[in-house]
Parts: C-alpha cells; structure tokens; sequence
C-alpha cells in the first residue's frame, strides 16, 4: 500500500496539487461480467484548467476482456498483476506484464484490451486526465 501511495503523491505532485491526497473522493466498486473497476480518486485540477485526474484500478478475472472502447482523456497505465493483451487503433497487440506501464491518447481506440491468462487475474492502476465531468469510457461499435 505504501507504494501506492507514493504513485498517488508523485502524480498529484506533477499536476500541481499537492494537497489532493486530503481531498481525494473514495468511490465503490462497479462489477460488470468483464472486469471490476475501483474508483480510488477524483480530484478537481487547479482551478481555470477544466481538468480533474481520475484514479482506479481495473481487475480482469482470467480469460476476461472488454468491448472495444475509447476515453476521452489521456490514460496512463501500470499493471500491478498478471499481463493483458492491449491493442490501440490500429496497431499491434501487445502483452504488457507485471511492472509495465503505457498511455493513451484522447480518444484513440482500444480495440483489443483483455487479460492475457485463463487462469489468473490481471489488475491495473489507471490514471485519466480528462476535462472535468466528461464519462471515462465509451464504449466503440464494431466495425
């Protein structure tokens, strides 16, 4: 948990907004058939920049996966256990494992996104940074 906690300072730090950690908003969990989504916090950026900064963790059981989807803000991404297959637009899909992190930008579409093992869990820590208000997912049609 300690190492948590550095990451949650660390970001809060670089957005300007060191006192975030004493105004952080804890939310429940939301479970779906495909992954488990705890909000950790919410913060407001400073004000005049439209901006909060969103913090969860996402649990896929083994064998899950998501439906293709876009954010529209940037998405960063550390994988706390397991590995997942990730594909954004039209790139190749890649496992990244225990340890590994990548970004996102707004709006690019992750069409492939699910754990890459059908016997153990995958959990990520996801920061958004997104213009305040604005969902965290949308959900993309397939083609």
């Amino acid at each position: 948990m300690k190492s948590m906690a550095r990451v949650t300072l660390l970001v809060c730090l670089s957005f300007g907004c060191g006192g975030c950690m004493a105004h952080a908003r804890s939310y429940s969990v939301e479970s779906s058939a495909h992954s488990v989504v705890k909000t950790l916090m919410t913060e407001t950026l400073p004000e005049g920049s439209g901006r909060e900064v969103r913090m969860l963790t996402v649990e896929y059981p083994p064998g899950v996966r998501t439906p293709a989807h876009r954010h529209p803000g940037a998405v960063f991404v550390y994988v706390l256990e397991g590995a997942v297959l990730c594909g954004l637009d039209e790139g190749p899909v890649r496992t990244y494992r225990q340890g590994e992190s990548w970004w996102e930008r707004p709006g690019q579409v992750h069409r492939v996104s699910e754990n890459a093992s059908q016997t153990e869990r995958a959990k990520l820590l996801v920061f958004f940074v997104t213009e305040t208000g604005k969902p965290v997912l949308e959900t993309v049609r397939a083609r």
